[in-house]
């Protein structure tokens, strides 16, 4: 009798951790079709959401080190 009323009560505790669980998940596809609605609907993609580096132009000159020999032309 002991061991039955353990698997019942073991069963029991797992189904009211499944329980909650998914309930407390059950919102969660909601949640990213609003967020995604809001990002998509001021009419920025994903590909505009990727930032542009600066130009070549911008950059400094790369400095050789100090022991490197210059490079030779054949």
């Amino acid at each position: 009798m002991t061991k039955i009323s353990i698997i019942l009560g073991v069963s029991v505790v797992l189904m009211l951790f499944i329980f909650l669980l998914v309930g407390h998940h059950r919102d969660i596809p909601d949640r990213v079709r609003l967020d995604r609605s809001e990002l998509l609907g001021a009419g920025s993609s994903p590909v505009g959401q990727i930032g542009v580096p600066a130009a070549d132009s911008q950059r400094e000159p790369v400095k050789k080190a100090a022991g490197a020999p210059a490079p030779g032309r054949p």
